[in-house]
């Protein structure tokens, strides 16, 4: 049923767009927005780690509603182990009852194979407002409840960070790890600013808080503009879990340096 509800509903947010839309996006189309990212590095010798990281956000408005989409992925490896591997996917649709004030519903899935969580999976709702939404300044605000499904997981770790071993439950005190599911309040903020035509600033914090654990993941990017569609972009985000299982910390963190492909029109981010 959890993955039922979630996943149906992402699905449903990722193709509302196509069904909606009778040819494929042009250049200029004010009604469609994306943004992909693409990050790697290797280093050799006397270290041997390979990272890699990938975003894609599109955005489609029909009518009153207004279509989000993402997902994001990370792995990373130490001397060929695996030492760093996550995945999320997240979807929202937004009906506006004014130009600036908007409910929502969501859903998201994330899978942080080194977090101690096997899977969080949310289901949102709530409403939402546009402070600003010009040229060079963007900024939304939301906020409301929803539902969500957690199960952790004791990571028994080797020497250099992979995981060799996987238990649902804690072996300190064999107590099993069951679902946890209950009732989470949810916000979120999202910023964007232009210094320039070449220079821009990308910002959002999002919170999930319940009775069992509250994760707040934040991120932020400088992005400097190479051509029309292409950009590097130096970002930074921290995940932070209050309520983790024994034998992890409650807070990772990730530094990018990324390629970034636009398409997307001055009045609609894909936040």
């Amino acid at each position: 049923m959890r993955q039922t509800a979630v996943f149906g509903f992402l699905a449903a947010t990722a193709f509302a767009a196509a069904a909606h839309a009778e040819d494929a996006p042009y250049e200029g189309d004010p009604n469609w927005s994306m943004r992909a990212l693409l990050g790697y590095s290797k280093t050799g010798g006397n270290t041997d780690n390979s990272a890699g990281n990938a975003l894609f956000h599109v955005a489609h408005v029909w009518n009153d509603w207004k279509f989000l989409f993402g997902t994001e992925g990370l792995y990373g490896s130490t001397k060929g182990e695996t030492t760093a591997q996550a995945f999320t996917v997240h979807g929202q649709a937004n009906y506006n009852f004014t130009p600036k004030f908007y409910g929502y519903l969501g859903a998201g899935y994330s899978d942080d194979r080194f977090s101690g969580f096997a899977y969080q999976d949310a289901l949102t709702t709530g409403i939402g407002y546009q402070i600003y939404n010009d040229d060079n300044t963007k900024l939304t605000v939301q906020g409301g409840v929803g539902y969500l499904w957690l199960r952790k997981e004791y990571l028994v770790k080797d020497d250099i960070g992979g995981v060799i071993e996987r238990l649902d439950y804690d072996p300190n005190t064999g107590i099993p790890y069951e679902q946890e599911h209950s009732v989470a309040f949810n916000g979120a903020a999202n910023y964007e600013h232009n210094f320039n035509a070449s220079t821009k600033i990308l910002a959002g914090v999002g919170v999930l808080s319940s009775k069992d654990n509250t994760r707040t993941n934040a991120t932020v990017s400088l992005q400097v503009k190479m051509s029309t569609h292409l950009a590097l972009a130096a970002g930074y985000q921290i995940v932070s879990n209050s309520s983790p299982p024994a034998g992890s910390g409650k807070n990772d963190s990730l530094a990018t340096l990324s390629l970034v492909y636009d398409m997307k029109n001055p009045k609609l981010a894909p936040e």
